[in-house]
């Protein structure tokens, strides 16, 4: 699932590093402001926190793949909060270490009493509530995708309803491409439809990609394209982007009501079929 964080992690880690910082410290904020080792206290805690949330981020992406929350709930419980406490315990202690005998040179009591009494609980604090949000967004997520497919099997079993004669099917298009003419050189070379793995545009250039990998351009733009290339075997996911049934390995959710699709040859961008057209996409792919 791909998580809508950029924001709240260029905001949060900061934020979050000068409250850690606070805690536990008498000494008045204003003789903090003007301490320097203050502030290289801020910024120790910053890398940490960020080493923190983005290996946690990498433990929930990873589990996300392999756990759902709606059907493996305990097992991803266990799981992930086993691991992401156990390795956030040790990064702290490594680091609180590292921080407080070797480049400040603290005490070694006052060392261990910050350590036990402050970093490691309130790291596991930063932890329980960092995981505590994604799943409440991957749960919300779920929810709203369970309920686009509640709607559109409503739809459909409404269209199968018996009711009055359906209009006639639109007649199939008689000027359906079998080949495409692709440039090579100073000339064009025929290409079968059924190599061709998808079509996109990059600097207003219309690109093929064929399944074994190759590239060419053509000339026409991807309108004319999508009208003439088989609707049976080829769907334009987007304005940019046209796929072709060979090429699709997997469909994934994104959590967002998108389809995410994973194809061969890789593309070098993330090929995503939009909220509104997912219906239509999920009854082409589903035909025969």
């Amino acid at each position: 699932m791909n998580y809508p964080d950029k924001w709240p992690r260029l905001i949060g880690i900061p934020v979050w590093a000068f409250f850690f910082r606070l805690i536990g410290d008498i000494t008045p904020v204003g003789d903090l402001l003007k301490s320097s080792q203050f502030y290289l206290d801020i910024l120790v805690i910053t890398g940490v926190t960020g080493i923190l949330w983005e290996g946690n981020r990498f433990l929930i992406r990873y589990l996300d793949r392999q756990y759902s929350w709606a059907t493996q709930s305990t097992q991803r419980l266990f799981i992930q909060g086993g691991v992401a406490m156990g390795c956030t315990a040790l990064v702290i202690a490594l680091f609180s270490f590292i921080y407080n005998d070797i480049v400040i040179e603290r005490p070694p009591q006052a060392t261990l009493s910050i350590l036990i009494a402050n970093d490691v609980p309130i790291g596991l604090l930063f932890t329980t509530l960092l995981h505590m949000g994604y799943t409440m967004y991957w749960l919300l997520a779920y929810h709203r995708q369970v309920v686009a497919d509640l709607q559109l099997r409503i739809a459909e079993l409404e269209a199968n309803a018996p009711g009055p004669l359906p209009a006639p099917a639109p007649e199939s298009r008689s000027n359906e491409m079998k080949t495409l003419l692709v440039n090579q050189g100073k000339g064009f070379v025929p290409l079968a439809t059924e190599q061709v793995a998808y079509i996109f545009v990059a600097n207003e250039t219309s690109i093929v990609k064929t399944v074994d990998n190759q590239s060419f351009t053509v000339d026409a733009t991807l309108e004319q394209l999508s009208e003439r290339l088989p609707s049976s075997e080829f769907f334009r996911t987007n304005r940019q982007f046209i796929a072709s049934r060979v090429a699709i390995r997997k469909v994934e959710n994104d959590g967002s009501g998108r389809l995410l699709l994973h194809l061969h040859p890789r593309p070098a961008e993330e090929i995503a079929v939009s909220r509104r057209r997912v219906p239509e996409f999920r009854q082409w792919l589903g035909a025969s």
